[in-house]
């Protein structure tokens, strides 16, 4: 039976039905980039591997009663998902495996962490700067981004140089604010 045109969730049901042509079909389409998916997060070719070949090994075992409401490849990518996480908490058990963890597996998680902290803080900066008054906005972005000095923006708005001064003082205070109440907000929850 020809299985080469089918989508994936018409393999499902050809699987649960028990045709081994539309597993190796489905197999074969996915392999590779849940291969990869496992492998950007475990740093080992042969644990991705093990990760990848459990879950298809799971999918054949449970295809009966296999229930995917959402997208199917969601399911595999969310199954290797969690084995990876079970592979690395095998691997915190095994002393030769936990130098890996440290000099692998932490650093990749440290920076995605930091990088999306960081995003988080870009993101919220940018929506404080925005809810200032329009005048002391105007004065902050022309300093920040523009990198003009107190004297260019007090010609640019005609505004006497101590007002620019007055300005940037309280912007940087009422930011300084916020970002504190942010960063007490992100640590206690």
């Amino acid at each position: 039976m020809q299985v080469t045109g089918l989508t994936d969730r018409e393999l499902l049901q050809r699987i649960q039905q028990d045709d081994v042509q539309a597993f190796k079909m489905l197999y074969l389409r996915l392999w590779e980039s849940l291969f990869v998916f496992a492998m950007k997060r475990l740093g080992s070719e042969d644990d991705a591997e093990d990760v990848v070949q459990e879950v298809f090994a799971s999918l054949w075992a449970k295809r009966r009663s296999l229930q995917v409401k959402e997208s199917f490849d969601g399911y595999l990518y969310t199954a290797v998902k969690y084995k990876v996480i079970n592979k690395i908490a095998a691997m915190l058990q095994n002393p030769e495996k936990l130098e890996l963890v440290r000099e692998s597996l932490l650093p990749a998680v440290n920076n995605a962490a930091e990088n999306l902290q960081s995003k988080e803080l870009q993101s919220f900066l940018s929506r404080e700067v925005q809810s200032l008054p329009d005048k002391m906005r105007e004065v902050y972005l022309l300093y920040i981004e523009q990198h003009r000095s107190v004297t260019d923006i007090a010609s640019i708005l005609s505004l006497s140089e101590q007002t620019v001064r007055n300005q940037l003082g309280l912007a940087r205070g009422r930011l300084k604010k916020s970002l504190q109440h942010a960063m007490l907000f992100t640590f206690f929850c």
